[in-house]
């Protein structure tokens, strides 16, 4: 009992004073007391009995007896010490005497290391020997290597949001610096603040679970791109870095450098909302050059489903801007893609932007009457049937369309003058908004504004479908319409044509509308007394359009004799370009649900009638994984949050044969300008260009301490050869001694 705990407390103390790669290894010295415990075991008991003849060996043996005595204990004492060798090759010793000298502390094997990469999309800027990126991965790797046995390593990725590749600290280097070279940088910008918060919470978590760990340091490797770094000015960043420096030595290698030539595809979108087969569709382009040199000739091509449709050179002067635009049409329904690339640079992320479009071979628009008559002057407006090929296919029902329709099927819902909304009338109207699509609601008299308010409206506990609260109707008299200098794109088509009626439009009464406060909630057009009179705001993913009076004849003052209209405006020559505009500002949803940034959420519907209610996403690297669907009702939503990169994402519904949902993502543009951080404004606590000196350590110093354990378990070897010796000599020295006497 007493050789055990002295075994136990030597091990203890051994691992106090002496730092260990793997000190739980250390228990195995207890198989040292196996010897003990068989040469104790095998000590016999005799009882004497006199005989004359054993007197001349006993007296034989006596004389060697001391000999064979220290020769077992020599033996024993070498088995044991085999045993606590092994033991302490296996718990991996690191030895002060090679790393004392290189280490500031004196000793080495103690330190928890974080190393922080910048995976922001500036770091793919290339040079003639690579990447930033590839630079920042090479000389994390080498720091890694180099440094002591017994050193842990955490890894975090700088990027919005930042990525723990490794938390808890790993000791394996090899493992670590591979794990480092497959690196993937993200399309994305990066969040300091996040970061930051992240590797303090890696530090602490360590600091209370690796104790051995004595020393802290975190290492980052970015190029200080303003876009990044710019935040080290803020309150709340300057304390997290104070934090974390009396928690940690801060270091940082700069790969950045001054100046760099960049031209990034800035803006690609769609005049129209949805787009028609065979409709001319515009697609306004814009290109910035994000460098001090002009780039006259600049090659920009247009691509549609990889078939090349322009190809132009633009003149862009050193900081500014170029655009263009081309006219399309798309003779085949779908989802198609739209890609513009412009020529090769040193930062190739941003030559590309994609732009999903949905062709449809016509909008589907269902117009609701509360009474009769109520839509057909709109319904008339948005297909007048002077065309061949319609664009739009309106269709007229009753109010009990909203419950028995799958509206999943149309773009847009037209709700004119509907009296009130119950409760499941109102979560289909959020679920279709949520999808993306378009609601455009035409007041009227039969309106009850207390139904409106409490069930549509956010502010009486409603779904949060209306952007205003409805007041009552004003008194009958006179009004006009201001245009608020046609700023908004509903009424941006009447610029210059003061003619076209809007201005002389005669309204006698409509309902006051009092917008809820809020960026999303704008007004598209207001009367001569400054109410509202077409307001717009963003629902969900969808567009809500409210227009404060009637689309038609059929609401009427019924105090006055004969009975007075609400107004002309169905029968004025601006009701149908308005009409058209409030169409296309409500359907625009559906685009910009199909197109998103890096880092945003992708999401998509399945109509419940399918039987497999899933989706087989692919990502632009080719990859594929399966996706389910949940939901209740009709339609069923999937979700995709992994859009680290940039390129075109295709889903499809319902299996391989299914719809096809295609998405194009896009960088921001924000990353493209390679502005630096001036490193003078680097708080004084994160130390630059210390790598080779502080932070890292030679590989000569570090490929000494990694070889401790192996010279340990060549003693070990040398060790059990010696007692094999021993053993043989011992044993051969007593049989002669027994044969001589």
């Amino acid at each position: 009992m007493g050789v055990n705990m002295i075994s136990v407390t030597g091990m203890a103390l051994l691992s106090a004073f002496w730092p260990f790669a793997s000190g739980v290894m250390l228990w195995w010295g207890l198989a040292a007391l196996i010897p003990l415990a068989i040469h104790f075991l095998s000590r016999r008991r005799y009882d004497e009995v006199p005989w004359a003849a054993m007197k001349f060996l006993l007296t034989a043996i006596r004389k060697n007896a001391r000999r064979w005595r220290l020769e077992q204990l020599a033996l024993l004492a070498l088995r044991v010490l085999i045993l606590l060798l092994l033991a302490v090759a296996l718990a991996d010793p690191i030895w002060p005497l090679f790393g004392a000298a290189a280490s500031p502390s004196g000793s080495a094997g103690d330190a928890h290391v974080v190393v922080v990469i910048d995976a922001s999309f500036s770091m793919d800027y290339r040079h003639a020997d690579g990447t930033r990126f590839d630079a920042a991965r090479q000389l994390a790797g080498e720091l890694v290597k180099s440094r002591f046995q017994g050193d842990g390593f955490s890894l975090i990725l700088l990027a919005a949001p930042p990525v723990v590749v490794v938390g808890d600290p790993v000791f394996d280097r090899e493992d670590l610096a591979a794990e480092i070279a497959e690196l993937q940088r993200t399309d994305g910008g990066a969040d300091l603040a996040a970061t930051l918060a992240e590797i303090e919470r890696v530090v602490d978590r360590t600091a209370r679970r690796e104790p051995r760990l004595l020393r802290r340091r975190v290492c980052f490797f970015t190029d200080l791109g303003l876009t990044t770094w710019g935040a080290v000015s803020e309150a709340a960043v300057q304390g997290a870095v104070a934090r974390l420096a009396d928690k940690a030595d801060l270091q940082l290698v700069d790969l950045g450098e001054a100046g760099g030539q960049n031209v990034a595809v800035t803006r690609v979108v769609a005049a129209e909302g949805i787009v028609t087969v065979g409709t001319p569709t515009r697609i306004d382009i814009e290109v910035e050059n994000l460098g001090d040199a002009d780039r006259p000739r600049h090659g920009v091509e247009v691509l549609v489903g990889g078939q090349r449709i322009s190809q132009e050179q633009l003149d862009v002067p050193a900081g500014g801007r170029a655009t263009t635009a081309i006219v399309h049409r798309f003779q085949i329904p779908g989802e198609q893609i739209v890609e513009v690339l412009t020529a090769s640079d040193p930062l190739e992320v941003d030559n590309h932007r994609w732009l999903s479009l949905s062709v449809r071979p016509a909008l589907e628009v269902l117009c609701v009457e509360g009474k009769s008559g109520a839509a057909r002057h709109v319904a008339l407006a948005l297909e007048p049937g002077t065309s061949q090929q319609s664009q739009v296919r309106p269709s007229v029902q009753s109010e009990i369309a909203l419950l028995e329709e799958d509206l999943s099927r149309y773009d847009c819902l037209f709700l004119c003058n509907v009296r009130r909304f119950g409760r499941d009338e109102a979560g289909l109207l959020r679920q279709f908004l949520e999808q993306g699509g378009g609601v455009v609601m035409c007041l009227g008299d039969q309106v009850q504004a207390q139904n409106y308010n409490s069930i549509l409206g956010a502010a009486t506990g409603g779904l949060q479908i209306l952007p205003a609260h409805l007041g009552d109707p004003v008194p009958l008299g006179e009004y006009f319409f201001d245009p608020l200098e046609y700023r908004h794109p509903i009424v941006e088509p009447f610029r210059g044509h003061e003619r076209a009626g809007l201005l002389t439009t005669p309204i006698w009464k409509y309902v006051k509308l009092e917008p809820f406060p809020g960026d999303d909630v704008r007004t598209a057009l207001a009367f001569e007394n400054q109410d509202p009179a077409v307001l717009e705001a963003s629902v969900g993913r969808g567009h809500v359009i409210v227009l404060a009076t009637d689309a038609a004849s059929t609401s009427v003052d019924a105090t006055t004799d004969p009975p007075t209209p609400w107004s002309a405006l169905a029968a004025w020559p601006s009701f149908p370009p308005l009409v058209q505009q409030m169409l296309r500002s409500a359907v625009r949803g559906r685009v910009q649900l199909r197109n998103a940034m890096v880092g945003d959420v992708l999401r998509g519907a399945v109509p419940g009638g399918l039987a497999d209610a899933s989706v087989v996403l692919t990502d632009p690297a080719g990859r594929s994984q399966r996706l389910s669907a949940e939901g209740t009702g009709s339609v069923s939503e999937w979700t995709f949050t992994d859009t680290a990169r940039s390129g075109v994402y295709t889903g499809v519904v319902g299996g391989t044969e299914g719809t096809v949902q295609r998405y194009a993502v896009n960088v921001d543009t924000r990353e493209s300008r390679l502005e630096r951080l001036d490193p003078e404004l680097l708080p004084r606590a994160i130390q630059r260009g210390a790598s080779d000196t502080a932070f890292r350590r030679t590989h000569a110093t570090a490929s000494h301490a990694s070889q401790s354990f192996r010279y340990l378990l060549a003693g070990v070897l040398l060790l059990l050869l010696s007692e094999t010796l021993l053993a043989w000599l011992f044993g051969r020295s007593a049989a002669h001694a027994a044969v001589v006497s």
